[in-house]
């Protein structure tokens, strides 16, 4: 094994995912390239590596690496660029200056071994020295841990997640049992893990594994919307990951029943394995909305005068189905309203939180997610709220819901109605029953064809299907601006048939079967062309891709935009990616512990939390303390430290299924190839109903073909239909 010195020059590639790196690298004034899996290096840092030379085919002579030491700088300069660097979260190049001026060569020393000396420093006050301290202990275990991990290919991303998710003790965690990492850390497989136990000594045929791999396969089928897994696809699954018996396996899973996260349920024919909240959700949801439906009101009321009077005043005429929808809203406990866009549902809406006000009832109005809330707010000229916040859930750290249903805690009113019920997972759904009142009219409001919830569940198909809860469908298409091309082509495309393209104001397909033509046509069309053309501004145009990956991914696209439209500024570098003052942002986790701050020419308003899916403005940016500030909905500001920083992600594009409960005056889709599974008509259709002004599609027409023409649905288990049917509902 070779030894050599130098510096980093360059970082030509970084995989955050497993640590590999390509970089230039110069030792005794030459320059060489460097590749291997290895702790994160920074530019303009001196290593040790520990290596061979290899030939790379393409590439020429190559320094493989093995093994990597930090040479701390001696000098003053070296110290203020190691400072610096990014090494230390909340000391920049003006801190780490006043510190090496006043500590000269013995900085690096003090600062680890009397780090206290650093309050002497002027800006340095016992605050910003708390994070400091914290930092610094922070770096010391996370080094630590990022160099056992090296060996076993886990890259800086991962193994701050780990560190994250078991703090100092995370080394003696995963020598204990490897197999945890695949059940705790979002990015690490079964595989992975498996491969790290196999590493250190965990046998073939080691009861661990065999545990470990179910587990993994049932949480794998939760992700894809399954709320549980029949037994023999539990086994058929789990085999594709190990060389296992079926017997084996199924002895495991008798096991597994054992732990009180898991559920075995036995009916006459079939042997179904839930993760248990899963089970209990769908007991409860079946059972509390048997008492909905049962309940008997006794103040209905004849609204046939009242809806001539709507008519009369606003000049129109209500469709057979909406008006069918008020007067079941009225009579029954409880409503689902469907239709796509067009139908009439907001003007359905406003009639019946009318009518209840006329009746004195109490009406609250909530969402999935903030920019539905916002939407309905906007529709109705009533306030709405997340569903989340109406609840005032508590959540723990994992996002997973703090059940603390307390009999004083219950929605205090009379109709309850939830917009873009699409999107509601059956944990949600739980967690909503159980705050309902008995003697609540619970109104559901959705469309039946867009995606499906990204949670576990099929909640409004199964409530639909299960012929037990009563259903209006608005089916009537109202024309918006004499001829609204965008619905027009919704409901062709829904129906199976090729929308309507014309090329006119509202919906656009250039061709273009080159994806890097595509993705240069999409930065010029949000830049330049689209702007000009309707007079907005870009930030009134979303980008929805079907995929995160590829040339028109989501992760390409959003790095593209970000160069054309906010290419200099304030910036500071969150494991590959950049974020810059101005940019465009996206929450990606739920964060009920997040203060916000409201500021508008009527009031202030402090408060906490930020939801998934919000869209916001990065509006201050601080190097130093890589810390950002984003504005939201243009008055909710909110400070990330540098530990939130990694639940923000660029937001120029952003997948369909993110857009859901949203609208954008102008949506443009890139339509090139991407797996099959991707490629359905319900994709195409949430996204092209997620335009209020217009549509442009950039690629091949054949991909828009595929797409209308795969109706499939991939098929969720769930067993709440069949037990809403067994309640006698």
């Amino acid at each position: 094994m070779i030894e050599i010195n130098g510096i980093v020059e360059k970082i030509i590639y970084r995989n955050e995912e497993n640590g590999y790196t390509v970089a230039v690298f110069s030792s005794e004034n030459e320059s060489l390239t460097i590749v291997g899996n290895c702790i994160e290096l920074k530019t303009s840092m001196e290593y040790e590596l520990k290596g061979d030379f290899i030939h790379h085919k393409k590439y020429g002579e190559q320094f493989q690496i093995q093994e990597v030491s930090e040479i701390l700088p001696q000098s003053e300069k070296g110290i203020i660029k190691y400072l610096s660097s990014g090494i230390i979260p909340f000391i920049g190049e003006k801190t780490a200056k006043k510190i090496v001026d006043s500590f000269k060569e013995e900085t690096l020393k003090i600062i680890e071994e009397n780090p206290e000396r650093l309050l002497e420093i002027d800006g340095i006050g016992p605050q910003k020295f708390e994070k400091i301290k914290s930092a610094l202990s922070e770096n010391k275990d996370l080094r630590e841990i990022m160099i056992f991990l090296n060996k076993y290919d886990l890259g800086t991303s991962l193994a701050m997640k780990i560190y994250k998710e078991y703090d100092a003790m995370a080394i003696d965690v995963i020598r204990e049992n490897p197999y945890r990492l695949a059940e705790d850390i979002k990015g690490i497989g079964f595989k992975k893990a498996d491969g790290i136990a196999r590493s250190m000594g965990f046998k073939e045929d080691s009861q661990d594994r065999k545990r470990a791999a179910l587990k993994y396969t049932l949480s794998m089928a939760a992700l894809e919307g399954h709320s549980f897994l029949p037994k023999d696809v539990l086994i058929k699954r789990t085999k594709k990951l190990i060389n296992s018996s079926d017997e084996d396996l199924e002895s495991e899973i008798g096991k597994l029943s054992l732990d009180d996260r898991f559920f075995i349920e036995k009916t006459e024919d079939e042997v179904n394995c839930y993760y248990a909240p899963y089970l209990r959700a769908e007991n409860y949801i079946a059972g509390k909305l048997n008492e909905i439906v049962n309940y008997k009101f006794d103040d209905s009321m004849e609204i046939s005068d009242y809806l001539k009077g709507i008519e009369e005043k606003q000049n129109f005429k209500f469709a057979k189905n909406q008006s069918l929808a008020v007067e079941e809203a009225v009579k029954n406990g409880m409503l689902i309203i469907t239709g796509g866009p067009g139908t009439g549902k907001t003007t359905t809406l406003k009639a019946i939180i009318e009518i209840f006000e006329l009746m004195e009832k109490k009406v609250l109005l909530a969402a999935p997610t903030g920019r539905a809330a916002k939407r309905m707010k906007q529709a109705t000229s009533r306030d709405a709220s997340t569903i989340h916040k109406l609840l005032e859930i508590g959540f723990s750290n994992d996002e997973s819901i703090n059940y603390g249903y307390e009999e004083e805690n219950l929605i205090e009113c009379d109709v309850l109605i939830v917009d873009e019920v699409s999107m509601v997972d059956l944990m949600l759904m739980n967690t909503l029953l159980h705050s309902i009142k008995l003697g609540t009219r619970l109104i559901l409001v959705g469309d039946k064809d867009q995606l499906p919830s990204v949670g576990a569940g099929n909640v409004l198909a199964d409530l639909i299907e299960s012929g037990k809860i009563k259903v209006v469908n608005l089916n009537e298409v109202f024309r918006q601006s004499e001829e609204s091309m965008i619905i027009e082509n919704a409901h062709l495309i829904n129906s199976g048939k090729p929308p309507k393209i014309t090329n006119n104001r509202e919906f656009f397909l250039i061709n273009e079967s080159d994806e890097n033509m595509s993705l240069n046509t999409i930065s010029e069309l949000v830049s330049k062309r689209l702007p000009n053309y309707y007079g907005i501004e870009s930030k009134e145009i979303q980008v929805l891709s079907p995929m995160k990956k590829g040339v028109v991914g989501v992760a390409n696209l959003n790095r593209t935009l970000q160069k054309t439209l906010n290419p200099k500024g304030s910036e500071i570098l969150v494991g590959e990616n950049i974020l810059r003052l101005g940019d465009k942002v996206m929450q990606t986790k739920n964060n009920y512990n997040l203060e916000f701050r409201i500021e508008s020419d009527f009031y202030v308003e402090d408060g906490k939390g930020v939801f998934n899916g919000d869209i916001g403005y990065i509006v201050e940016v601080d190097e130093e303390d890589r810390s950002v500030v984003v504005l939201y909905d243009d008055v909710k500001k909110v400070k990330y430290e540098y530990s939130d920083i990694d639940d923000l992600m660029l937001a120029y594009a952003s997948t369909i299924h993110k857009s859901q409960g949203s609208e954008f005056p102008i949506v443009i889709i890139p339509l090139h190839y991407a797996p099959y599974i991707l490629l359905t008509r319900n994709l195409i259709y949430t996204a092209i109903t997620r335009a209020k002004q217009a549509v442009v599609l950039v690629g091949e027409y054949k991909y828009l073909d595929i797409m209308i023409k795969n109706n499939r649905v991939s098929k969720r288990y769930s067993n709440l239909c069949k037990k809403l049917v067994d309640f006698n509902v």
